[in-house]
């Protein structure tokens, strides 16, 4: 590279770009002792997970809103880098992390008490009532064994299939594991709005309710709603990622915005700096940490073994993508429910009356079509639970939905010539759940398309805010692929891999910390240590 400028060799440690994922991994090293340097092309940090102003004082959450997975990381849940004792992290845990209201206006809210729950459930269903009750023995059963399997380097995939195969109880787990979330929701609940309920907080994670390979989830978020809840960042999702700065900052490290990088620097084998589009190089004596999307590999390594690059850009995307507008409101919306309630959930699923009309939906994203009219939602009013996102009496509303990033096979391109019209057709849709969501209530908004999503983050081919789609074949020892598993890059040293399409997956997890602890362990410093 011509004309570059070498910064001094005062690093230890380099993260590429300031995703939570590389921020979280930067801050172990940062506590371990480690001279730690992040770069960030945008003139702000977060990636994902960061807050912006919709008007003055309405705060809204750009993309990752509500926490649920990375308050089971022990990041958190033992606050290992002090983000909530010391550096001001702070969460909010509403009594209803999530409900569900059908276009008929009836109502099913989830509760973090599974009692509470299971009272709601009741109306549609006394059996589904009585069967809650185990299936929740059963996740919160297993809650911790999931949860231990998260935030740790994954175990290759063939050892942990022959460990759950010696058991009754493993085998129900890999049983449910290579079975859709339908299918096990639908052995266990008769009513399908109760199926509904469950199968629709599932899709979230970017999975179609019969996709195969996906079932395992249902246990899992059904036990972290009772387990931990959701929660919501006082001030914003990206008050998880200031925390991250103040922590890199309080152990000596340093975060550059506006720094592009565009090259790796190698010695052979052994990445040793970087190089940005700003003719700037920054060199580092231990480790560089990126979040380099698999199909994005052979750009940077172009010389490695043929076939570690092939079964990258294989990787599989979602299916579909997501469609969200974020609305700043003169007064919050008000639902069309009966009851009330619906206001208090933090999470809310507007949905059909019928299983088959959701189901149809996902059938059309699976052949690359847009459902007309748009057939269901998942709709957050964060201002209800945190006065600090609005000015009193107004509100921030957001509304995400579903949608191909491919439609009718005329490329993610073709989303640019709809960004007019689906805005509307959203605003249209939501009509049969909301009653003042009209345009002399809006002051501002800001929408979403596939092709946004995949422009805002090098992370989100084709949309996919997870990088990878949550199928068996590609999570655990084989996410993203079993030659990446391990958070390195065959034939490269020194180089670690970040990033929503790693182990765990399914974005906000916090999962930098399974990359801090392989580069501790190469530079045979002990974890234990560290977090102590």
């Amino acid at each position: 590279m011509s004309n570059v400028r070498t910064a001094p060799r005062d690093y230890d440690v380099i993260a590429v770009g300031s995703g939570h994922h590389g921020l979280i991994a930067a801050a172990y090293l940062a506590k371990a002792g480690k001279r730690v340097l992040v770069l960030e092309r945008h003139d702000y940090i977060g990636g994902g997970c960061v807050t912006k102003e919709l008007a003055p004082g309405f705060l809204f959450d750009e993309h990752s809103t509500v926490h649920q997975v990375i308050l089971s990381n022990p990041l958190l849940k033992a606050d290992e880098l002090g983000l909530k004792a010391r550096f001001g992290l702070e969460y909010i845990y509403p009594d209803a992390p999530f409900a569900s209201l059908f276009d008929d206006g009836s109502l099913l809210v989830s509760y973090r008490s599974v009692e509470a729950t299971a009272q709601s459930i009741a109306q549609f269903s006394r059996q589904d009532a009585d069967a809650y009750l185990r299936f929740c023995r059963m996740a919160l059963q297993v809650h911790p064994l999931l949860e231990g399997a998260l935030f740790s380097p994954a175990v290759p995939l063939g050892p942990m299939i022959s460990m759950l195969s010696q058991s009754v109880e493993g085998n129900e787990l890999l049983l449910m594991s290579l079975k859709s979330g339908l299918d096990i929701i639908s052995e266990w609940f008769e009513h399908e709005k109760v199926r509904m309920h469950f199968v629709k907080l599932m899709t979230e994670n970017l999975q179609t309710p019969e996709e195969k390979g996906t079932g395992l989830g249902a246990l899992a978020m059904v036990g972290a709603v009772h387990a931990t809840g959701l929660g919501l960042p006082k001030g914003g999702s990206g008050q998880l990622t200031e925390a991250l700065a103040r922590c890199i900052a309080h152990y000596g490290g340093k975060i550059l915005t506006g720094r592009n990088v565009t090259h790796l620097v190698r010695s052979g084998k052994r990445v040793t700096g970087i190089e940005t589009a700003e003719g700037e190089r920054y060199m580092a004596q231990d480790a560089v940490i990126g979040a380099i999307h698999p199909h994005h590999l052979r750009r940077y390594f172009p010389d490695i073994d043929e076939g570690v690059l092939r079964r990258a850009e294989r990787v599989q995307t979602a299916t579909y993508s997501s469609l969200a507008t974020h609305y700043a409101l003169r007064e919050p919306v008000r639902f069309r429910d009966s009851t009330g309630k619906a206001g208090g959930a933090l999470l809310v699923e507007l949905l059909p009356s019928r299983l088959e009309s959701l189901q149809r939906a996902f059938d059309e994203y699976r052949y690359d079509r847009l459902p007309d009219p748009l057939p269901h939602f998942g709709v957050t009013q964060h201002s209800s639970h945190d006065p600090s996102r609005a000015p009193a009496g107004n509100a921030v509303f957001a509304a995400l939905t579903f949608a191909p990033y491919n439609i009718d096979n005329r490329g993610g391109a073709h989303w640019d010539s709809l960004k007019e019209t689906w805005p509307r057709w959203m605003l249209r849709d939501l009509q049969k759940w909301l009653t003042n969501l009209e345009p002399g209530n809006i002051i501002a908004s800001r929408s979403y398309s596939p092709l946004d999503l995949e422009r805002s983050s090098s992370s989100f081919v084709r949309g996919d805010i997870h990088g990878a789609a949550p199928f068996f074949h590609q999570m655990n020892g084989h996410r993203p692929t079993p030659d990446l598993a391990h958070y390195t890059v065959p034939g490269v040293e020194r180089f670690y891999l970040v990033g929503p399409f790693m182990h765990p997956g399914a974005g906000l997890t916090g999962a930098g910390r399974a990359t801090a602890m392989r580069i501790l362990q190469d530079l045979e410093i002990d974890f234990g240590n560290v977090i102590a």
